[in-house]
């Protein structure tokens, strides 16, 4: 019992190992924070690069693809049976979209991506992150809306002409540039960022030219209209700043790559897998029956894999983050050492005086070291506490920042998060404690061997 009542009392009356519980208090508050922010992060950004790209990706070597498209599905399908759920062709290629805004012509690299809207919405997220010029939801469609055809420069001539010659020639130019093909751009591609606003540069129904790459020996390129009638917001700015979606039998033919009937060539098939699924195990399948149907000729991978070196580039940050932290916590365990130490030499005497009265030398021994445990104890449980509350009030604290100092801290405008996303991990939480108190423990070790080792008579020489 004389253990736990002089541990107790050295916790509430020996304030210089208040430094100790603090510096312990800090270091994992800050880790659980930085954590679940991390965790966060990394959770949204995962989730949104899976729903641009479906589970597993074929694609061809050749850039001009395959015509045999639907035999290659139903050979995933023969061999992978259940466990796929939907499969979507697409063509996929390197072009420049160029319009006009303002009367300044514009011209940007971009993606360009061949897709059958509905099909692809079965294969992902597609659907989620299409949106108009007010960012409500839009359907996966290339179809014209009225609200688009009536939203150019012509359309608002029209209505206050009265020149009949005028109107008729209006009229023809509002026909062929409803003739053309619905187009989804990316958002950050038809907007631009300018002092915390976004300016819309290229509204829906602003008449874009495609100009990219025709099939054949000495491919030649090809022009194309069309109109934009919505964006493409997936929050990735890899994807949103170059990415351009059209219907894949125009892109086809254009490419001189399609038959008329439905029959031209795709360079990708996005397969998506039934929820529960091992995908590596999927791809392996699917890659072996696809060597067989044409040997050394597609390249199959997962989602994971299309994007292992930002997802390791991510993995790594956060392991290092981790091990500075954690470098906190250790100094806390130095300052215990160091703490437990000057209290042996101090309490010498009193060492001394309780072997003398029968303490045993475990009995010293745990003295010590239920102290280091008890100061562990406080400072990893406020610390968890502290963390906790402040993982669960963040985006008000980050507001007050925000009005304390007089600028964002945290611009959604460049993550697209509306607040700081954050992931609580029971297990990561559970491991930091206990890192916690390990070091507090170890950190005890030594001093408590030291007094346990102490003699009553060489002890009590001290007085």
């Amino acid at each position: 019992m004389y253990k736990y009542l002089l541990c107790w009392r050295y916790l509430r009356t020996r304030y210089i190992a208040l430094a100790s519980v603090i510096s312990v208090m800090l270091g994992v508050a800050t880790m659980i924070v930085v954590n679940s922010v991390m965790a966060g992060f990394s959770a949204k950004m995962r989730d949104r690069l899976h729903g641009v790209l479906a589970d597993v990706i074929v694609e061809s070597r050749d850039f001009d693809g395959f015509r045999n498209w639907r035999e290659v599905m139903a050979r995933i399908k023969d061999v992978a049976g259940d466990d796929v759920e939907a499969m979507a062709p697409t063509m996929e290629t390197f072009a420049l979209m160029k319009w006009s805004y303002n009367g300044q012509p514009i011209t940007r690299q971009v993606q360009l991506i061949g897709i059958q809207p509905v099909e692809r919405a079965k294969t992902g997220d597609f659907a989620e992150f299409l949106v108009d010029e007010k960012g409500d939801k839009i359907p996966p469609s290339f179809a014209i809306p009225d609200r688009v055809k009536k939203n150019n420069p012509a359309s608002e001539m029209l209505q206050d002409e009265d020149n009949p010659g005028m109107r008729q020639a209006l009229q023809e130019m509002i026909d062929g540039q409803n003739s053309d093909s619905g187009a989804i751009i990316g958002f950050a591609m038809g907007h631009a960022h300018i002092q915390g606003k976004d300016y819309c540069i290229a509204p829906p129904g602003t008449r874009v030219m495609l100009m990219y790459p025709q099939a054949g020996r000495k491919p030649s390129v090809t022009t194309d209209n069309a109109l934009v009638i919505g964006y493409f917001k997936s929050g990735m700015s890899e994807y949103d700043s170059n990415h351009v979606y059209m219907p894949l039998e125009m892109m086809q033919r254009m490419r001189l790559l399609g038959d008329g009937e439905g029959n031209g060539a795709v360079n990708q098939i996005q397969v998506k897998a039934r929820p529960g699924v091992d995908l590596d195990k999927l791809r392996a399948t699917i890659e072996k029956a696809l060597e067989e149907l044409k040997p050394r000729y597609f390249m199959t991978s997962t989602w994971e894999q299309k994007q292992g070196p930002l997802l390791a580039a991510v993995a790594v940050e956060q392991s290092i983050l981790n091990i500075l932290l954690f470098f906190i916590i250790a100094v806390a365990g130095f300052g215990i050492l160091a703490i437990f130490s000057m209290i042996v030499v101090e309490k010498t005497r009193d060492i001394g005086i309780l072997k003398a009265l029968g303490a045993s030398t475990s009995g010293v021994r745990g003295i010590f070291l239920g102290y280091g445990l008890s100061l562990g104890l406080v400072g990893s449980g406020v610390g968890m506490i502290a963390g906790l509350l402040f993982v669960y009030y963040i985006n008000q604290i980050e507001h007050g920042l925000s009005v304390v100092t007089g600028r964002k801290v945290f611009d959604g405008d460049i993550y697209y998060f509306n607040e700081i996303p954050t992931l609580i991990q029971p297990a990561t939480v559970a491991w930091i404690v206990g890192g916690a108190l390990f070091i507090a423990i170890a950190a005890s070790v030594w001093p408590a061997q030291r007094a346990s080792k102490l003699r009553p008579v060489q002890a009590l020489r001290f007085e």
